[in-house]
């Protein structure tokens, strides 16, 4: 099979949400997601010191294999999260699945739709039977919604829990 070095979709729609790549005229909208302070208790701080929104936007993308912008499908124009695929280990055929929504848009099945979609994208593009994932082990909601998608426990890294998924 021929991997793709980074998946190249501009858009993918379900029901719920539209996945559209995040790109560097997002910086100012993925650096307010992880400055949030609603947020910021389910990560360690992502920032280098003196990172400016576009450095940082641009390292981000650089460790992702795909990244997006998550936006409703009934508001194609507002941003109100982001996911991606990372840390993709061929040999293991095994991709991290991650994502931050702004707190207002919690629980009304947004990560979950976009969750699908990125799930069907590691399927297909990426060849991978294993879906991980990883967050602080304070995050019930994330750890919830892993488990409502068919995630299991894995295992536990200090403050962290890896939560994995066979597709």
């Amino acid at each position: 099979m021929n991997y793709p070095e980074k998946y190249t979709c501009e858009k993918m729609t379900n029901h719920k949400v539209q996945l559209v790549t995040l790109t560097l005229e997002n910086a100012d909208f993925l650096y307010s997601i992880y400055t949030n302070t609603a947020l910021t208790m389910n990560f360690d701080d992502p920032f280098l010191k003196n990172e400016t929104p576009l450095a940082f936007t641009k390292r981000i993308i650089s460790t992702c294999e795909c990244i997006f912008t998550i936006r409703p499908s009934e508001k194609p124009n507002l941003m109100i999260g982001d996911c991606a695929l990372h840390h993709w280990n061929r040999h293991n055929k095994e991709i991290f699945i991650g994502g931050s929504l702004f707190p207002m848009y919690w629980g009304q099945g947004y990560m979950q739709a976009a969750f699908e979609l990125l799930i069907k994208i590691a399927k297909q593009h990426f060849d991978v039977a294993t879906i991980s994932g990883q967050t602080k082990i304070a995050n019930t909601k994330a750890i919830r919604l892993a488990e409502k998608m068919g995630f299991v426990r894995y295992g536990v890294d200090g403050q962290e829990i890896i939560l994995k998924k066979e597709i």
